[in-house]
């Protein structure tokens, strides 16, 4: 794995894309790219102006690695879609850490079979339920998706379950 140690530097452009899934991204150069995969890393840490985010290394057809960077986040960074920024990456130490927010362990301490679930779940699985109760600004939305994910979790109704068989 590569360390904290191995800081790597170098100055990109942020971009959007322009069809299908529309989103803000960072083109990263190849051989740091490839460096970073060939470690084993996935999941790195992206310092843009003194803001630290969790980020994973993404590649397609048009663009071989790249960040995507939301909204929310560009805005922390202080940065805007057109801007050239200088960006310091590096491994994540904890890469399969999930920061569950208070909404969300309270709902899981009302739904046992929730909480197990979850728990159960791949890391990125886990990453996006976390995104979408976190996603929204007013603490009492916040409350309701975990109420609503944490009953879809136990009741086997989130979007892509199979039913359960007997």
């Amino acid at each position: 794995m590569t360390s904290k140690s191995s800081i790597f530097e170098f100055p990109a452009p942020i971009l959007k894309q322009d069809h299908g899934m529309r989103y803000h991204f960072m083109p990263i150069p190849d051989d740091i790219a490839r460096s970073l995969m060939e470690s084993g890393t996935r999941r790195v840490i992206l310092s843009v102006n003194g803001v630290e985010e969790n980020r994973a290394i993404h590649t397609s057809s048009e663009t071989p690695f790249f960040f995507v960077i939301g909204l929310p986040i560009l805005r922390r960074m202080g940065i805007k879609l057109g801007d050239m920024v200088l960006a310091k990456v590096y491994s994540d130490p904890e890469p399969d850490k999930i920061d569950v927010p208070q909404e969300l362990h309270e709902a899981f301490s009302m739904d046992e079979g929730a909480s197990v679930r979850f728990k159960n779940m791949t890391p990125g699985m886990q990453r996006s339920i976390v995104s979408y109760v976190t996603s929204v600004k007013r603490p009492d939305s916040r409350v309701k998706r975990a109420m609503d994910i944490a009953y879809k979790m136990s009741s086997y109704t989130l979007h892509g379950d199979q039913p359960q068989q007997n």
